[in-house]
């Protein structure tokens, strides 16, 4: 049963009752595609930006630096989270919107043109430090804002499908990114990306941003008249600090097996299995091209059977499969391995994220959506997923196992699966509570039911 701290009795969350139209659904979904688009190749060229930015005698200090640098960005990700979380909720979600990929393209064009440590010493360091906060601060405020500006002009029967396009976003952009990243492997030779190759998929996102601003300007704003909160910061904690945690520990699967799986596989194939780096490319390709086409699939069936029964059987597969499957790929390392250990791992972390944007809206009520999606969102990349790489790249220097990306994916899984019984068994307690009114007619249903 729910305790007095979580929320009041539910009131009607219509939403919009038409179909939401596709230019909504691309200019939420454009900003995070980039914002991913970008975090990948970071990783993904992780070892030659720390030979020109962060350079050292020893190569694992070197790139250690790299990662711990991409830690550091994360650091604004909640500050992020907060200012434009709030700002989305206290305005609107669109001109939000507008300022998170204003600031990703100063950030994206700082990591693109910045100066080697070999040009001008410290200072190269620093502007590609300065450059991550920038694009950790934007990130901060995007994931919230799109999720609550897709959720908002949603059927409210059919929510878990239309979220789940940021999650194909993200799938999209590992495919894009993957593909710039075989491209520039493929047909450069080393010296020739480690000297300039590595910028051209930077310089080809910020290509981008022009267009993407075009398209949600006119997007029309809210779709659907809402309270505007005065401090939604402080009445997300104070009113739903039980569910922000909760909301936490469930998104603490979906941070950790992105980042060891889709964005920093390439990093760890080609550096501890001796895997060359066009394959290692090709197994994130994989699981982004599953994202991008079986995201929807799962986010309609959580709006047909409810989002909690498809998340716990995902998450309890990665728990008991993650481990086994790294275990396979150390043993026998090769590109077939490696591809098919990603497709199972990939379809159930995607069946797992899929309605996760549709059941962190389901915790809060509309006016606070930004804010407390946001916070879920960014205080988890922050605490968790900004400091995987740097964790697992330490932890394999200190003890030579490589089956630790594994371990801590099989770890994250169990958490999180206990954190989402919790879930289902307050929020969701009511039989049938799950269940979107289009499937079960006779239920009246209010914004903690769906």
């Amino acid at each position: 049963m729910l305790t007095s701290e979580a929320h009041s009795p539910p009131l009607a969350d219509a939403g919009n009752p038409a179909p939401i139209a596709k230019k909504a659904i691309l200019a939420a979904s454009i900003g995070t595609a980039l914002e991913w688009y970008d975090v990948f190749l970071f990783l993904s060229f992780s070892i030659q930006i720390s030979k020109l930015f962060f350079p050292a005698a020893n190569a694992w200090v070197s790139l250690l630096a790299a990662v711990g640098t991409y830690a550091v960005s994360y650091i604004m990700k909640p500050v992020g989270a907060l200012v434009l979380g709030s700002y989305a909720d206290r305005v609107s979600r669109k001109s939000a919107l507008t300022v998170t990929l204003s600031l990703m393209a100063v950030g994206i064009g700082m990591t693109a043109f910045a100066p080697s440590f070999a040009s001008i010493g410290i200072y190269a360091t620093l502007i590609m430090i300065l450059a991550r906060c920038v694009q950790g601060f934007s990130s901060g405020g995007e994931y919230g804002a799109s999720t609550a500006f897709l959720v908002d002009r949603s059927p409210p029967t059919r929510r878990g499908f239309y979220a789940s396009f940021n999650i194909a976003a993200l799938g999209f952009s590992s495919v894009l990114a993957g593909v710039a990243g075989m491209l520039v492997g493929g047909l450069l030779t080393p010296d020739q990306v480690l000297a300039w190759g590595w910028r051209l998929p930077f310089i080809f996102g910020l290509c981008v941003i022009p267009v993407s601003l075009y398209i949600r300007r006119v997007v029309p704003d809210d779709a659907v008249e809402r309270a505007l909160p005065r401090s939604p910061i402080r009445q997300a904690i104070a009113g739903h600090s039980r569910y922000l945690l909760l909301g936490i520990g469930a998104f603490v699967l979906v941070t950790v097996a992105n980042y060891c799986l889709a964005f920093y596989l390439p990093t760890y194939a080609v550096r501890n299995l001796g895997l060359p780096p066009v394959s290692a490319f090709a197994g994130t390709l994989l699981i982004g091209a599953i994202q991008t086409t079986l995201a929807p699939f799962f986010g309609a069936l959580s709006d047909r059977y409810g989002r909690t029964p498809i998340m716990l059987l995902a998450s309890l597969g990665l728990a008991v499969l993650a481990v086994p499957c790294f275990l396979v790929l150390v043993a026998h390392p090769t590109v077939l391995l490696l591809l098919l250990s990603q497709a199972v791992l990939g379809t159930m972390l995607t069946a797992y994220q899929a309605p996760m944007p549709a059941l962190l809206c389901d915790l809060f009520p509309s006016s606070l959506r930004a804010t407390s999606v946001a916070i879920v969102h960014d205080f988890t990349a922050t605490l968790i997923g900004g400091l995987t790489p740097f964790a697992i790249t330490f932890a394999i220097g200190m003890t030579g196992n490589n089956l630790i990306p594994g371990i801590y994916v099989g770890i994250a899984a169990c958490l999180s699966l206990a954190c989402l019984w919790t879930i289902r068994s307050t929020l969701y307690a009511r039989p049938g509570a799950e269940i979107l009114s289009s499937y079960a007619p006779s239920k009246v249903l209010g914004s903690r039911d769906i």
